[in-house]
């Protein structure tokens, strides 16, 4: 009898379980969440693209009555792979793998403005550059260098400062790693890594490697991330695009005229300590105004260096960076206060 007891309450226990969930999943069909106005994609703990998170903690988006979704991935190709597969609608992301995977794989897209300038670095193992072994970028030749992928303004940087040396990629072996793991795998035979901010901050700060190059000192005020739309959602959506490229500007006009605070949001985001992030912040130009100049220098590179299919480079590259670059929504800035 006792048994039998313990098996009906068992069984009025389950048969109430599935009761609760069945309601809950019709809860789920009857309340679906808000389909967002835009989803956009941006880089993993990339301080460049603070302007993003500043906005999302200001409550810009929520103000201008935009129902955003943040779509988080490992580097600028990736950015493109999300656009290309219809998972984002807007991106933040470097110029070099923008203009790589748009001309390469066809992948329709506009940039519309600028994120930062400089704030990458070559960094060197620290007890490899205290021995003197690696003080120069010469001193790379027959060595592994990490970097974040083929398609990033890193990869970029480095031909770029291998070639002011006398000196090509064929000289080292790059190897793409993940930037947070770059500065735990240095060893002497793969003594340095070049990435974005605040990677390279904090493997200073916790003395595991030091800078053998800023990329300021290798190409003074370069451009780096934009903010780029897929070309079908700018046509359909242009309101939305220029309130997100409204909200763009204001946060990065904020981030000028409140660095201590924007630097809190970011110590609270990339969960780091104040000293390498404030150090990665100096090393960070922030402007959302576009660069041609700095565009077109990337791609006479990119095309020099074989990156860009012979079949797919511009017969005339001015008439495709004037549809490739549109300053029309920074031209019509709505900014707040």
């Amino acid at each position: 009898m006792e048994l039998q007891i313990v098996e009906r309450n068992q069984a009025i226990g389950l048969t109430v379980i599935v009761i609760v969930v069945a309601s809950l999943g019709v809860i789920a069909v009857w309340n679906p969440p808000p389909t967002p106005d835009v989803r956009i994609g941006y880089l993993t703990k990339d301080l460049h693209q603070l302007a993003l998170r500043v906005a999302v903690e200001n409550g810009l988006f929520e103000r201008e009555g935009i129902n955003v979704q943040l779509e988080e991935f490992g580097n600028g190709g990736y950015v493109m792979d999300g656009f290309l597969a219809g998972e984002i609608d807007m991106g933040y992301l470097g110029a070099a793998p923008a203009l790589v995977k748009s001309l390469n794989q066809d992948i329709m897209i506009t940039i519309l403005a600028a994120v930062n300038m400089e704030g990458s670095a070559i960094m060197v193992k620290k007890s490899e550059y205290d021995a003197g072994h690696v003080t120069t970028i010469a001193d790379l030749v027959g060595k592994t260098v990490l970097h974040p992928g083929p398609a990033t303004v890193q990869n970029f940087l480095l031909r770029l400062a291998l070639n002011q040396s006398g000196l090509s990629l064929a000289n080292v072996t790059a190897e793409s790693a993940i930037p947070a793991a770059m500065a735990d795998s240095l060893t002497a035979s793969t003594p340095a890594f070049v990435v974005w901010e605040p990677f390279n901050g904090l493997a200073e700060y916790e003395e595991k490697a030091v800078p053998l190059a800023l990329s300021g000192e290798i190409w003074p005020r370069h451009p780096c991330c934009v903010v780029a739309s897929d070309n079908t959602f700018m046509a359909n959506n242009p309101e939305i695009v220029q309130k997100v490229i409204d909200i763009h500007a204001e946060a990065e006009t904020w981030i000028i005229a409140n660095p201590a605070e924007a630097i809190a949001i970011a110590v609270d985001w990339l969960e780091m300590d104040l000293t390498p992030v404030t150090t990665s912040f100096n090393n960070i130009i922030f402007d959302y105004n576009l660069n041609r100049t700095g565009i077109e220098m990337y791609l006479d590179f990119l095309i020099h260096e074989d990156f860009i299919i012979t079949a797919k480079i511009p017969s005339d590259t001015t008439v495709f960076l004037d549809s490739f670059l549109n300053t029309t929504f920074v031209d019509n800035l709505l900014l707040c206060c």
